[in-house]
């Protein structure tokens, strides 16, 4: 059964449609498609059946204008390609699911002025709420979405004037415990991999890393370490250089996974293996 016939003119199928085909009363339909109120399973299948047969879907701008509500959430990450932030987006977006919210992915690519402008276009009410991993410490433009009255928080950030929105990861600590368990493991001749330190996490790893070798009574040689190496393409030269110059530690922190799968692939090429 459908509410058109062919030839007859285009007509949107509404809620009241659904409650005659159903048999149930329009409060009823309601109920089991806002999830707001009891309705038995049962009801709601045979609801849901009747929403597929005739095609009715719900006005979501007439909603949002009237509970003022989007059922929209926007997730804002630097590097879409990291797979870190492709795993958070999974997660984020099933979980965001779960509760029936629809989730935006903004990919900034590391750059403040694409990151500014979303939050520009994001705080003009499109979304109920922001999930954002900033590509710098500059993060004061990110108070315009307080401003509009939507709520944010950071995602693998810390700001201390901000600490009750923020949602870190222990960097520092993430670090440590890398490079404490090279040393555990007799390593001495340890180099480090690093993407820009506007990135705060990169900091706090290098910072944790610097702790554990002198923890160790070792000091950090910075001439096996390679800094500021957003650009991947750059990094696999650079790192094949490090491993086939005078200077090639025993072994490697790399501070993200993209880094390390960089190190991976050097290290093919260069002959070497890993964990040789």
């Amino acid at each position: 059964m459908t509410l058109r016939q062919i030839g007859e003119p285009f007509t949107m199928a509404t809620i009241k449609d659904v409650a005659r085909v159903s048999g149930y009363s329009v409060c009823t339909v309601s109920k089991a498609l806002s999830g707001k109120g009891y309705v038995k399973d049962s009801t709601k299948e045979k609801i849901l059946q009747v929403v597929d047969q005739i095609g009715y879907q719900r006005n979501h701008l007439a909603v949002s204008l009237k509970t003022g509500r989007t059922r929209a959430l926007a997730l804002i990450v630097p590097d879409v390609m990291n797979v870190y932030f492709s795993r958070l987006q999974k997660y984020v977006d099933y979980y965001g699911s779960q509760f029936g919210y629809m989730v935006y992915l903004c990919n900034t690519n590391n750059s403040l002025e694409r990151e500014r402008s979303y939050v520009r276009n994001l705080s003009e009410g499109r979304v109920d709420g922001v999930l954002i991993t900033p590509c710098t410490p500059e993060h004061d433009h990110i108070r315009k979405l307080r401003q509009a009255g939507i709520p944010y928080i950071y995602m693998n950030r810390y700001f201390e004037d901000e600490p009750e929105r923020c949602l870190p990861l222990n960097n520092g600590k993430g670090g440590y415990e890398c490079v404490s368990y090279l040393v555990r493991n007799g390593f001495r001749r340890i180099g480090g991999i690093f993407q820009s330190f506007s990135n705060t996490s990169f900091v706090e790893r290098y910072q944790g890393m610097k702790e554990a070798l002198e923890e160790a009574g070792l000091c950090l040689d910075e001439g096996m370490c390679l800094f500021d190496m957003d650009d991947l393409d750059n990094a696999h030269l650079k790192i094949r250089s490090l491993l086939t110059g005078g200077k090639r530690p025993e072994a490697i922190f790399a501070a993200n996974d993209m880094l390390a799968l960089s190190v991976y692939q050097a290290a093919y090429e260069c002959g070497l293996r890993i964990p040789d």
